[in-house]
């Protein structure tokens, strides 16, 4: 019984990072017509929907502390609340202001979600499980928002963006009804200590292995993300995709991404290692996503080749979850959240800066293509030299 309203609990809050995630991107989806609507300039709009990332960054480390300290149910279902009042005030925003504004908001309440997550797993089930729910709410995030988008995209040909937001703030409400009602610790959940927020951040930062962790998730993860919702278009255009095939493209990384975190967690548990699964995936992972970055299209009529190879690389690199399951499983209750917050944050920003770093590198107009996407590869490299000095973290 115990186990199975702790699986209500985790399916709440997983439901809130998909709410987060759909928020997040909802912008960029509807930025043409927001860009119309608010009569708003190009800078206008990517500051508008930029504001989302500010707040999301801003928050997320003091969202991880307060999720250590304070009663589970108050936290998240504040941050469901902010979340929600956002994408109220910016069903009905009218300026660009204001739509900034309310899209902080929206990232301020998203910050606790994803770290949550994991909380709430750590807080409700065993220590072999973690890293199998902690996949599984990856999954749903990716199969669910995926559908959701597809949806926006439908419904803009009959409504406004403005009618789809305030759909989505019912939604909202009714997830942070439910957050109130279900949502809490087990009975038996202790938390030792009261510590203060910098007590918390020197705690982690003193420890070396969640600082390894926090890197190596950055310089993979990261790097996956970054490939998979934005330059693996490029690479497709370069080699004369059509953007529908393209697309088709990057939903097989998604739905590697989406197979692989819960199954990676699993095996990893058969065969009672953490280190041995991360570090045999990078490899493997590192060679495929070469392969998709560089492997010649031929021109056998199909895709069939890039769409195997692309899914492989989604499903092999999402391996690098497995450090969030490293860091919770190193954590003490009393800086759990701090230290997933950390390596989030870290997994986030690089995931953004990548979209920019490798144009540094651009040689000449000519070579655009290869002057610059080696940056991915040599990331994970780093990631996998890194784990040669993480300490194995599973025990029976």
């Amino acid at each position: 019984m115990n186990k199975l309203y702790g699986a209500i609990v985790w399916f709440i809050v997983t439901l809130f990072v998909v709410y987060s995630f759909c928020l997040n991107t909802a912008a960029a989806v509807f930025s043409e017509p927001i860009k119309q609507s608010l009569q708003a300039s190009n800078l206008g709009v990517s500051i508008a929907v930029g504001a989302f990332i500010i707040g999301f960054a801003l928050m997320q480390i003091p969202a991880g502390y307060l999720l250590d300290k304070y009663n589970t149910k108050w936290v998240i279902s504040s941050g469901v609340l902010l979340l929600a009042i956002g994408n109220i005030l910016i069903s009905f925003a009218n300026n660009v202001v204001l739509f900034s504004i309310s899209n902080l908001i929206q990232g301020v309440g998203a910050s606790f979600a994803f770290i949550a997550a994991g909380v709430v797993i750590s807080q409700w089930f065993s220590l072999k499980l973690f890293p199998i729910l902690f996949g599984l709410t990856q999954t749903l995030s990716c199969i669910l928002a995926a559908i959701i988008h597809y949806i926006f995209s439908v419904e803009l040909a009959t409504h406004t963006w403005n009618q789809i937001y305030q759909t989505l703030a019912i939604l909202g409400t009714i997830l942070f009804l439910l957050t109130l009602i279900f949502v809490k610790s087990p009975a038996n959940f202790l938390r030792t200590e009261n510590i203060s927020l910098k007590q918390s951040l020197m705690a982690v930062l003193k420890n070396k292995q969640i600082i390894l962790c926090a890197l190596a998730a950055t310089t993979s993860f990261g790097t996956l993300l970054a490939y998979a919702s934005f330059w693996y278009l490029n690479i497709q255009q370069f080699y004369s995709v059509e953007m529908l095939n393209a697309v088709i493209i990057s939903g097989m990384i998604f739905i590697g991404i989406g197979i692989g975190t819960p199954l990676l967690g699993w095996i990893s548990n058969r065969i009672k290692s953490r280190k041995l699964v991360i570090h045999t995936t990078l490899c493997l992972g590192t060679m495929f996503l070469l392969m998709c970055l560089y492997l010649p299209h031929y021109q056998i009529h199909t895709l069939v080749i890039i769409k195997i190879i692309s899914f492989l690389t989604g499903f092999l690199l999402s391996g690098s979850m497995l450090f969030y399951t490293v860091v919770s499983e190193i954590s003490s209750n009393n800086t759990r959240g701090v230290a997933l917050s950390i390596t989030n944050t870290g997994v986030f920003l690089f995931n953004t800066i990548m979209m920019f770093i490798p144009y540094i590198f651009i040689t000449a107009v000519s070579s655009l293509f290869f002057t610059y996407l080696w940056l991915l590869p040599f990331f994970v490299l780093i990631s996998i030299l890194l784990t040669y000095f993480i300490k194995e973290s599973f025990s029976s």
